[in-house]
């Protein structure tokens, strides 16, 4: 699960002995104390630009 200011996420996978280990970075990072996680409002309201199946699609850099 992703913030909704999130706009980069980079994950891995590695199958251990001991099971399966996934790791995940975001950028800006979310998990900051007394911060909402989404943004209340319609569907693309906040998209500077288009919408994609109802999500706001970043310009690749």
């Amino acid at each position: 699960m992703a913030w909704a200011l999130t706009y980069k996420i980079g994950c891995a996978v590695k199958r251990c002995d001991f099971g399966t280990v996934v790791v995940c970075r975001y950028r800006p990072r979310g998990n900051i104390d007394k911060a909402q996680i989404y943004i209340v409002g319609q569907v693309c309201a906040a998209c500077k630009s288009s919408c994609m199946d109802g999500l706001c699609p970043t310009p690749p850099n």
